[in-house]
């Protein structure tokens, strides 16, 4: 499935959403992209790992960190694991210092998202 912000793959037990914008910046972008992937976590009931990949983001503005904190609550409430990887290093320490980096799983890529245990 893909639409005009992802990419959605089904891999195993794992749905993988590729972000295909380079920044998540404006506030129309931003709620398109949120919408995509909420819509995508609503159609993947096989999956209990939901795993966003940033591998072409180069930029997220605050909003886009908000829009990442309403999914964790989505998918939490359906009982599935996000992961998000990928991330740049300066987005990565942007979750750092706002310590988003203890709310998510981080992984480097989408590999070590499907091997990563789950402990729930």
């Amino acid at each position: 499935m893909s639409s005009a912000h992802i990419l959605v793959q089904y891999v195993d037990n794992a749905a993988i959403v590729e972000c295909l914008d380079t920044k998540l910046s404006d506030e129309m972008t931003i709620q398109q992209w949120s919408d995509e992937i909420i819509g995508a976590l609503s159609t993947c009931a096989a999956a209990n790992r939901f795993i966003v990949s940033f591998r072409n983001v180069k930029f997220m503005s605050s909003s886009a960190l908000r829009a990442l904190i309403s999914l964790k609550a989505k998918t939490d409430e359906a009982k599935v694991t996000l992961f998000l990887c990928n991330i740049n290093p300066s987005n990565l320490e942007v979750f750092k210092i706002t310590k988003l980096d203890s709310l998510f799983r981080i992984t480097p890529s989408e590999i070590e998202a499907q091997r990563a245990l789950i402990n729930n």
